[in-house]
């Protein structure tokens, strides 16, 4: 059962190219690569991105470019964890799940709720979503867009 539920994993393998907006305007611009690891029980997702010139200074300063995932599989529960860290030393435990072409990421953590929902193209080679970010897990607002398009 498991090495079905890590087949989902594939379509992420490989080399993206990375938007990220807020209400249409560039945010940051950049590359993330997803590779196997351990013979194929893990998969590392390795980013990185360049802010746009146009933001804050506040923001450039904050930037959590490069970030580095590890992505592993619960075959009890059938869901995959991603372990987070970025350039801010920043670290944490994200729920995923990846079924019928839709990718959610979610975090519940109080004070700094937060969850993404992506959704491949037909072809899969573009995940078109958004994350969102909540201090209670109820109320709910969107945080910025995210789109990722297969270059290799």
């Amino acid at each position: 059962m498991s090495d079905a539920l890590l087949e989902r994993l594939i379509p992420f393998i490989g080399e993206w190219r990375t938007d990220a907006t807020i209400g249409g305007k560039p945010m940051a611009s950049g590359h993330t690569r997803f590779e196997w690891l351990a013979n194929r029980q893990f998969v590392i997702q390795r980013a990185d991105a360049e802010m746009a010139p146009s933001l804050p200074r506040e923001w450039t300063e904050n930037s959590p470019f490069p970030i580095t995932s590890i992505i592993g599989l619960d075959d009890a529960t059938g869901l995959f964890t991603m372990l987070y860290t970025d350039a801010r030393h920043v670290h944490r435990v994200v729920n995923m799940m990846v079924a019928d072409g839709v990718w959610k990421l979610w975090r519940n953590s109080p004070g700094f709720f937060q969850r993404y929902v992506g959704t491949f193209d037909t072809g899969g080679n573009t995940i078109k979503g958004s994350w969102q970010r909540s201090q209670d897990g109820t109320y709910w607002a969107h945080d910025f867009d995210l789109v990722y398009r297969k270059v290799g």
